[in-house]
């Protein structure tokens, strides 16, 4: 019953390192009770950086409104540190004795690799519309920071009250026998623009579901 009526602290994160990153943000919606430290863990691996590697500053949207640093050892809750409840408190990455956050690094042997070794479905082709870049990085720069989950799967962004149809994808997907078929069929370039072939999109979006390093696509 404490637990649920404890209130909680809504953070946002800008990572200013960077000119690719300036412009994202990552929320956090944390028990008042959390430590200054745990939160530092928290960005940490929301955000792929080393803890330890970056500073926190108090900020205003944009704009920095304290330049020093939270203490990021502190055994303080948010609350005390300063933290409101109910209110969206802005925070800056920022650079940590002027070196830019480490990120994290990729852990051999994952379950994405052994993926890719077994994966059998269909790669982009060299010089086709619209597909190879898809497979370098994505568009979402709210989500480019993010790594895959723990389970070892991928999710689907909602692009606005989609929730059910990427539900639906989602069932497709987890089903061997539809995903096996889907990744047999051969498109044929020559008939069909690529970007209005439905089951040409959909086998595209199956190889992102299982072989992206992302959170979600």
């Amino acid at each position: 019953e404490s637990a649920a009526e404890e209130p909680r602290v809504l953070c946002i994160i800008q990572d200013t390192t960077n000119s690719k990153t300036v412009t994202e943000r990552v929320t956090l919606n944390l028990p008042a009770s959390t430590s200054v430290k745990r939160l530092f863990e928290d960005v940490a691996s929301k955000v792929g950086y080393v803890n330890g590697s970056f500073d926190l500053t108090w900020g205003n949207g944009d704009s920095v409104t304290e330049t020093t640093p939270i203490d990021q050892n502190s055994d303080k809750t948010i609350l005390d540190a300063g933290f409101e409840p109910g209110k969206k408190n802005f925070l800056h990455l920022i650079d940590k004795d002027g070196e830019q956050p480490h990120a994290m690094p990729e852990e051999s042997g994952t379950t994405d690799e052994v993926a890719q070794e077994r994966f059998i479905g269909p790669l982009p082709r060299e010089g086709s519309i619209g597909c190879t870049n898809d497979y370098v990085s994505q568009s979402y720069s709210y989500s480019s920071v993010l790594s895959k989950s723990e389970t070892g799967y991928v999710g689907l962004v909602n692009q606005a009250m989609t929730c059910y149809l990427n539900s639906l994808l989602q069932t497709l997907f987890m089903t061997p026998e539809f995903r096996n078929a889907l990744y047999k069929w051969e498109f044929e370039e020559s008939e069909e623009d690529p970007e209005r072939s439905i089951p040409y999109q959909l086998q595209r979006l199956f190889v992102l579901l299982q072989t992206s390093k992302k959170r979600a696509i």
